[in-house]
């Protein structure tokens, strides 16, 4: 089948969804989503952008609706053991969007190792992916499923336990929880069909050759400084990540230098205050949007 578009299934409204769009939009993109707006056209790479909900993504791509996906990978994961025949990939890890599939218990509940689970009731929207890590550890629990305030079910006596994504656990704490166990890290992921065909795979990568670009400029930072020659060794020690700085000779000095650097980690307060220890001056930190 032709991919003269390429069609991209993205999470409807929610943080998932807002870390997909400042994503997108910062790879040119242009994604201006409207409240009943489920179709958004982009001429950049000729791109359809199907808006649905995040629990239907794996699924659209899977059936072929959509070619490729951004969902969070506890969904990814969580539609992967539903259909263990389904032909979903992931084809790269996004670096937002995290948190946590944990199961928690209430404080005084008694249940703080693995095996206090066994005979007890666990509450959750994860079936399938909790029921695959209880099997694995050998836990008999009964799971009954829910769809939203899962953290509500130990308090109306609906279950002992439950099983939920966890970002800061504020949540957890305001309703007398404590999370035991971490069944799985998760991150937004970009996923595909392993069986695509070459038009399509082609796309994939060109796209991924953007979003690397602006993922490898998060943290980086365009540094320029003047400093004196002999203490040019020192800056490997002070910027994390830096490559190999280029150095030119101020005019009317013997000794100064203007030098201009890219540092791949974060440059914070204490990271000035060291670089004017060595003597460093006319400091100016600049951020890269992009990285080719």
């Amino acid at each position: 089948m032709s991919v003269n578009r390429l069609r991209i299934a993205l999470q409807k409204s929610g943080k998932l969804s807002e870390g997909s769009i400042e994503l997108l939009n910062k790879c040119s993109f242009k994604i201006k989503p409207a409240k009943n707006h489920y179709l958004i056209q982009s001429k950049e790479m000729n791109t359809d952008f199907l808006m649905i909900r995040d629990d239907d993504i794996p699924g659209f791509v899977d059936s072929n609706a959509s070619d490729l996906g951004i969902v969070g990978e506890n969904g990814y994961m969580e539609y992967a053991l539903e259909n263990p025949g389904n032909d979903l990939e992931i084809i790269a890890r996004l670096q937002f969007a995290y948190c946590r599939l944990s199961l928690a218990a209430p404080e005084g509940s008694g249940i703080k190792q693995l095996a206090d689970y066994n005979g007890k009731t666990i509450a959750t929207s994860y079936p399938a992916t909790l029921a695959d890590y209880l099997n694995k550890n050998n836990i008999n629990a009964r799971i009954i499923q829910m769809h939203g305030s899962v953290e509500l079910a130990p308090k109306i006596a609906v279950a002992d336990a439950i099983c939920d994504l966890v970002s800061t656990g504020a949540t957890l704490k305001e309703n007398g929880l404590l999370e035991t166990h971490i069944i799985l890290e998760s991150e937004a992921v970009l996923i595909g069909r392993k069986s695509a065909g070459n038009e399509l795979k082609a796309k994939a990568e060109e796209l991924m050759f953007r979003i690397n670009s602006v993922i490898d400029a998060k943290d980086s930072k365009y540094i320029m400084l003047h400093i004196d020659k002999d203490a040019v060794n020192k800056l490997k020690d002070i910027l994390p990540g830096c490559e190999s700085p280029t150095v030119l000779h101020l005019h009317g000095t013997d000794n100064k230098v203007a030098v201009h650097v890219v540092s791949k980690e974060g440059v914070f307060w204490d990271t000035i205050a060291k670089l004017k220890s060595i003597g460093a001056s006319s400091i100016l930190v600049v951020p890269i949007e992009k990285m080719m």
